[in-house]
């Protein structure tokens, strides 16, 4: 081979290394700011929470409770574009424009250069603020989340649904935007399983109540009058002849379970000294307590 030809042979391998090692480094690169606020909001819009999160500070933010909440959305952004990017060093701001709810928008996001490429800060999440007038805690999604306090979201159309789940209803709808903090006012009222689920603690503390037993149970709503009769008392034995029937206040904060009639039978030693049995009827039989919607969960207190 002529040294020419050497030369040029040698100069295209030369010029195809470099063209493999550009083509490498574009591919290899971490992503721009541009990209990363671009493909964040491409995530919102097809409702990919996992992958929008994945492009976003999370430094204090609970990101499963965030991406359960995501699946509540009934509706996402839309036609979101990044409008312009000012970049200074580490960090830059993005102005973005979008619709939501049939309605167009603007905002910016902030975003960082990090080891895993830039990401945006938490300013491309919003704040949801859920106050209730029954308990302390509202479903957004699969998450249960505290009322009163600010909760980090994606943004998005949410639906809010008070806790207990299936207890209690009243669904009220939130927009939570880019660096927005929106709010949700719930007025609960009891569902028609909500009387079902409560009679079932009820009658828990019924059969409780009622098990045989060798003193008079205390919170039970009963009275038994052995001592008129008997000197010492050996055992109880109760028929529930009649259970009491159920009702809520209108506040929702105590209930009333009234109309029982209850038989007790005392076995005991009476005043003579000779083995004695009584038995003792209330035709009023009665509970009372307070209601408390705690959490995800109805409890009852009997007072």
């Amino acid at each position: 081979m002529k040294r020419g030809a050497l030369i040029a042979v040698v100069a295209a391998g030369a010029a195809l290394l470099v063209l493999a090692g550009v083509v490498l480094w574009l591919v290899l690169r971490p992503s721009g700011p541009q990209s990363a606020a671009e493909d964040y909001l491409a995530a919102l819009s097809r409702g990919d929470a996992a992958s929008a999160l994945g492009l976003v500070v999370t430094d204090g933010l609970d990101v499963s409770s965030a991406e359960d909440a995501f699946a509540g959305v009934s509706g996402t952004i839309s036609e979101a574009r990044v409008t312009a990017m000012n970049e200074d060093g580490d960090t830059a701001t993005a102005e973005i424009a979008y619709t939501l709810d049939a309605a167009s928008a603007s905002g910016e996001i902030t975003l960082v250069r990090t080891d895993a490429g830039w990401k945006v800060t938490q300013s491309g999440l919003g704040t949801l603020t859920i106050a209730s007038a029954h308990g302390d805690a509202a479903a957004i999604g699969t998450a249960i989340v505290e009322v009163g306090a600010p909760f980090l979201l994606l943004p998005g159309l949410y639906d809010v649904l008070p806790a207990p789940v299936g207890i209690l209803t009243g669904t009220a709808t939130a927009g939570v935007t880019p660096g927005g903090a929106a709010t949700a006012d719930l007025q609960p009222e009891l569902s028609d399983t909500a009387l079902e689920t409560a009679s079932a603690q009820v009658q828990a503390h019924i059969d409780a109540c009622t098990a045989p037993t060798d003193a008079v149970p205390e919170g039970c709503g009963i009275r038994v009058p052995w001592a008129a009769d008997l000197a010492t008392l050996t055992s109880l034995a109760f028929r529930v002849e009649t259970a009491p029937t159920l009702a809520f206040a209108e506040d929702l904060s105590s209930f009333a379970a009234t109309g029982g009639v209850l038989v007790a039978t005392a076995t005991g030693t009476a005043r003579d000294g000779s083995a004695g049995t009584f038995t003792y009827r209330t035709d009023d039989w009665s509970l009372r307590g307070g209601m408390d919607f705690t959490g995800n969960q109805l409890v009852l207190s009997v007072d």
